[in-house]
């Protein structure tokens, strides 16, 4: 505090010493009411001061234990300071310096420092201990006021949003299989190749650091450009926008995640089928089959999944089934196995993603992209070991640090809205999504394109007289039942409606099931859309009926109630 400062202090405090007695002489009864309320006023004023410094020293607190005295008992041997030295009296370590730019920190060297050699080290030093990134440090050896100071390059920008037209530019310019997540230093953009870098992506983080608003951008670009989006969210609400789009498949309950985390190994399986097809195609000249769409899975709060899976198997599994693991769990392991070539892609979601939450530590390899925030250093060091220092973590809403061949690069990610992301994944190329009831019956396919069963190798003849096998698609056609109205749903299928029917007897809980099946179909946007008309009358294939009712939002506490599950 300066002295005129000081100056000032005393003098206000004289007047309003000499004030405070003068209007006691004059209107003692005015001035004492007076200084109650100042009293009752003032009270209130330090109680606020006082918590806000009080939770303030204890972010303080914690920011010099974990980052400054560490660094500080280091330094003390290495530059000789006498016993007793506070880490303030020559290191300036700003709460939060990991947000920003320019001269970040500083350290004093004593006078008679002389020996570049030296100080390189104690730089480098600084740098590992306090996980600084991009920076250069700027050692000066002369005068009396010797010092390093470490300039911070320009950090990713507070916010990367989708409505910002320059921001909107890169993500269009972002290939199918390179969709953008963020910026990074000095607004490089991130992108991660699914198809040449990493087929998955492996997402760890604290609640509320940005883990659906990454999964979010994702799918949105992945959809845009054809693809189909598989959503595992035991949570319910955490993606709201992708409700009733016909890209995605919203799945919720047990028993449907079970079904199709079977149903994609099994389209692997066909998929590595057409691509040693295609081998022999291309030898012959021949036109490669369709892969079929891009498939990108997202299991949110995989922590949980797992455990639901296996609780749900033990009591579903067929009688004299004596496997422990469901068989969904391996599913999922082939699917992480063979994802790159056949065009899959799993985005897994999670606080804590331990080997043994996503199925075990050869699982985990799979992932080759890691992204963290707000992460704790056990949960850097047991992701990604391999890289060091370990940056601080930010407490910056969207600031992840994506890890692709053993470097870090911070990185804020895209935001786009609900609006924002529904016209993006509906505005290129639409692949419908398949039901759950599609999946794995060799019917209908998860991609829309020829199944490994319909085609068989048949002796062709070319022009030239010349035979040989050719893989032939033979015609299948689904068999899809017949559709039934609201009445007859309510009696048969829906709101939880497994019981027997009674036809031609409606009682008074069948018409509160179809007042609830009318008033679902015209404020749900998940509620299925009608297969045909007959008449007026609106016609729904039962089998969608069913997954919808087993995944509407209020039915999930039902469901875990009835299968045990937390």
């Amino acid at each position: 505090m300066s002295r005129l400062e000081v100056a000032g202090l005393r003098a206000f405090g004289s007047f309003l010493t000499v004030g405070t007695g003068y209007a006691a002489v004059v209107e003692p009864t005015e001035t004492l009411q007076a200084l109650q309320l100042s009293g009752l006023a003032g009270a209130c004023s330090a109680a606020t001061w006082a918590g806000f410094r009080g939770v303030d020293g204890l972010v303080t607190w914690k920011h010099r234990k974990e980052w400054v005295w560490p660094l500080h008992v280091v330094l003390r041997d290495m530059l000789g300071l006498p016993e007793g030295t506070a880490p303030s009296a020559y290191l300036s370590v700003p709460q939060g310096y990991q947000d920003m730019d320019g001269d970040v920190i500083r350290l004093d060297l004593p006078g008679n420092w002389s020996s570049p050699e030296l100080a390189r080290q104690i730089a480098q030093l600084v740098i590992t201990k306090l996980g600084l990134q991009d920076v250069k440090p700027s050692v000066r050896l002369q005068g009396t006021k010797r010092h390093i100071v470490f300039v911070q390059s320009p950090r990713a920008p507070q916010k990367v949003m989708f409505s910002d037209a320059e921001v909107r530019a890169r993500v269009e310019k972002a290939g199918a299989s390179a969709p953008f997540l963020g910026l990074s230093h000095r607004d490089v953009a991130v992108c991660i190749d699914l198809d040449d870098e990493s087929p998955h992506l492996l997402f760890s983080a604290a609640p509320g650091a940005g883990k659906s608003v990454l999964a979010r951008a994702l799918a949105s670009q992945v959809l845009h450009h054809g693809g189909i989006t598989i959503i595992i969210d035991f949570k319910k609400t955490s993606h709201t926008w992708a409700f009733g789009l016909p890209n995605v498949l919203y799945v919720r309950s047990v028993r449907d995640a079970h079904d199709v985390l079977v149903s994609l190994a099994e389209e692997g399986n066909r998929r590595m089928q057409i691509s040693e097809d295609n081998v022999y195609r291309q030898m012959r000249d021949e036109k490669p089959l369709e892969m079929g769409a891009r498939i990108l899975l997202i299991v949110e709060e995989a922590n949980t999944m797992r455990k639901r899976l296996t609780k749900w198997w033990s009591k579903n599994k067929p009688e004299g089934d004596k496997s422990k693991e469901s068989p969904a769990v391996e599913g999922l392991g082939e699917v992480l196995f063979m994802g790159r070539s056949q065009r899959m892609h799993a985005f897994m979601v999670g606080q804590s993603l331990t080997a043994q939450t996503v199925g075990g530590p050869e699982m985990r390899e799979a992932f080759t992209a890691r992204i963290l925030a707000r992460y704790t250093q056990n949960a850097w060091r047991m992701l990604v070991p391999e890289v060091s220092p370990i940056p601080k973590a930010s407490r910056h809403s969207g600031r992840v640090q994506v890890v692709l061949a053993g470097q870090a690069h911070e990185t804020q990610v895209l935001f786009m809205t609900d609006e924002e992301a529904r016209g993006w994944a509906t505005s290129g190329i639409v692949t419908k999504a398949p039901a759950v009831y599609e999946l794995g019956h060799g019917d209908t396919l998860i991609s829309g394109h020829t199944h490994a069963s319909d085609l068989e190798e048949r002796v062709v003849s070319d022009a030239d007289g010349t035979r040989h096998l050719r893989a032939v698609e033979t015609p299948h056609a689904p068999e899809t039942p017949a559709g039934i109205g609201l009445s007859e749903a309510a009696q048969t299928v829906c709101a939880g409606i497994s019981g027997p029917a009674n036809p031609g007897v409606t009682t008074s809980q069948e018409k509160r099931d179809l007042m609830a099946l009318r008033n679902a179909r015209g404020r749900d946007p998940q509620f299925p859309d009608h297969t045909e008309l007959k008449g007026r009358e609106k016609l729904y294939d039962p089998r969608d009926l069913e997954v919808w009712a087993r995944n509407r939002i209020s039915a999930i506490e039902e469901e875990e109630t009835s299968t045990g599950t937390e």
